[in-house]
């Protein structure tokens, strides 16, 4: 069981034909008993899990520490994100170094949310994506992965720019019409693209996906606001959209803000 815990440790998400990912957001609760139920939920179901750090912009467990506990015994690859918003670049050195001191060498980097007020804490950005990318790809066996928004008319150059960095794979922002994800551009890409989700518990969160920047077509607003039940309706919309573009990309990611059950059900379907 220890050499297969390794293998899955140190395994590469270029390795998968398909992924499966769920972005694993830990409790505030003390203890472990919130990740380990997590990855008891998704196990078999999913082959890799994310994790935020300090998501929102508050204090959290740290993304490593949090996958290695639930990677523990399970088939599962650990990916902890990596953003340049509250460290210098010494301490991402010592985060990559933790990381593979205990056997995980794939990361996914993004720039982060912007720092929760209530702190009273500044933004640190000594250094920028790009270069965390460079950093990881200089160690030896790392896989680095990047976001991909596909609703900016930039985001060509800036996914070469990424790719030219080193980036390995790219998870896309979460969508609700296939149509983003159907671009001339994106469909003859030469690298790696999981489509992301993100499914909604309640109507309020309609304005708060917008509020990060997705796109919602007015459609798929109106069947969501005018919903009775809009998990259900999430659902139903995220797996409509993943069947009109699960041909021409290479896995799929969820983001379901701690509702690990609403991933679940979904990936039962995919």
């Amino acid at each position: 069981m220890l050499n297969r815990r390794k293998e899955m440790l140190s395994s590469s998400i270029g390795s998968l034909n398909f992924v499966k990912s769920v972005e694993i957001v830990p409790s505030r609760n003390f203890g472990t008993d919130d990740l380990i139920a997590a990855a008891d939920m998704l196990d078999g179901r999913v082959n890799a899990l994310t994790c935020p750090e300090n998501p929102r912009g508050s204090p959290g467990i740290d993304p490593i520490m949090a996958l290695y506990i639930i990677s523990n015994e399970r088939n599962i690859i650990p990916v902890p994100h990596i953003t340049p918003r509250d460290k210098n670049r010494v301490h991402i050195l010592s985060q990559i170094e933790t990381a593979q001191k205990v056997g995980i060498r794939n990361f996914f980097t993004i720039g982060g949310d912007p720092i929760n007020p209530k702190y009273e804490s500044r933004e640190v950005r000594e250094i920028d994506v790009m270069e965390i990318i460079r950093m990881i790809k200089g160690r030896e066996n790392a896989i680095v992965g990047a976001a991909l928004n596909p609703y900016r008319d930039v985001e060509p150059e800036i996914v070469g720019a990424k790719i030219k960095s080193g980036a390995d794979f790219f998870i896309s922002q979460a969508v609700y019409s296939a149509e983003y994800l159907q671009k001339d551009w994106i469909k003859k890409r030469n690298f790696k693209l999981i489509a992301g989700f993100l499914p909604l518990t309640k109507k309020s969160q309609v304005k708060f996906s917008e509020n990060l920047g997705i796109v919602i077509p007015d459609s798929v607003k109106q069947r969501l606001l005018n919903s009775e039940d809009v998990i259900s309706t999430s659902m139903k919309i995220i797996t409509e959209v993943f069947d009109e573009v699960k041909e021409y990309v290479d896995g799929i990611h969820i983001m379901p803000l701690g509702h690990n059950e609403i991933a679940a059900q979904i990936l039962e379907t995919i």
